[in-house]
């Protein structure tokens, strides 16, 4: 692996890490055996990043690779009578993949919508979401009374929601 693939690695994988080991720990529930199985599968991601397509998720490549520890852990634990079987499990693990795949199409749409913005609805977005100004503090910073302020926002979020579900239906349906 070269230097640039190992910076890159380290890049996505500090970037993903909580992700992952999120999913891991909502599947085996014991934080000990989740940072154990986080362990093996962050060892494994980084012998097999040569595989990994540049452009494609890095979470949910890391998720896959996580399935096959988390169910090495599941068959190892059967014994010790879990409640669950691992086809439950199999079924939690396809359901969060494709609640993966709608948060990133969500998310994008999401992204397309906020480039459509005006600069000053960006900007006040920004303020609230970026800078952690509550919206007194906005509406006081740009001389707006607090209602006003309230106003603006829930225009600004209605009309986001309102694009991130046109984005969403036209994708669906060139899909």
């Amino acid at each position: 692996m070269s230097i640039t693939d190992k910076t890159l690695f380290i890049e996505l994988y500090s970037r993903e890490q909580k992700k992952i080991f999120l999913y891991v720990l909502n599947m085996v529930h014991h934080w000990s055996d989740a940072e154990d199985i986080m362990q093996q599968t962050a060892a494994e991601m980084w012998r097999m990043f040569d595989q990994f397509e540049a452009g494609t998720n890095f979470a949910s490549w890391g998720i896959a690779i996580a399935r096959y520890r988390i169910l090495d852990y599941r068959k190892k634990q059967q014994n010790k009578g879990l409640f669950l079987s691992l086809e439950v499990y199999d079924k939690i693990i396809q359901i969060m993949s494709e609640n993966e795949k709608h948060y990133e199409q969500r998310k994008n749409a999401l992204q397309g919508c906020l480039s459509k913005l005006k600069e000053a609805d960006r900007r006040k977005l920004s303020m609230h979401y970026d800078a952690g100004l509550h919206y007194n503090q906005i509406a006081e910073q740009l001389n707006i009374s607090k209602t006003g302020i309230y106003k603006i926002m829930a225009r600004i979020h209605a009309s986001l929601q309102k694009c991130i579900r046109q984005t969403l239906l036209v994708w669906e349906t060139n899909a």
